[in-house]
C-alpha cells in the first residue's frame, strides 16, 4: 500500500517494503511541489515494524521532521 500526503508544498510518498518474517520496513520518498524543477529526497532503510499501518506512519513522521530541519518556512 501506499499512502501519500502533502505537507508544506511537499508530498510523502510512504510505501512499506513487507520482510521476510512478516514485518514491514518503513520507507518515504518526498517530492517538492515548488519550484521549476522537480526535487525528491529518498529514505529506504528506516525501521521495521510489526503492522504495516504503523510502517505509514513513521514514515510519514519522519519524511515531516526531514522537511521542517532542512526546509524551515521562511
Amino acid at each position: 500500500m501506499t499512502a501519500r500526503t502533502v505537507y508544506r508544498n511537499y508530498v510523502l510518498s510512504c510505501q512499506p517494503m513487507r520482510q521476510d518474517d512478516g514485518r514491514y520496513q518503513a520507507r518515504v520518498v518526498i517530492t517538492s511541489l515548488g519550484g521549476d524543477q522537480t526535487r525528491s529526497q529518498r529514505f529506504l532503510d528506516l525501521q521495521v515494524f510489526d503492522s504495516e499501518e504503523t510502517a505509514i506512519e513513521h514514515a510519514r513522521r519522519s519524511g515531516m521532521e526531514w522537511i521542517d530541519v532542512n526546509h524551515p518556512p521562511s
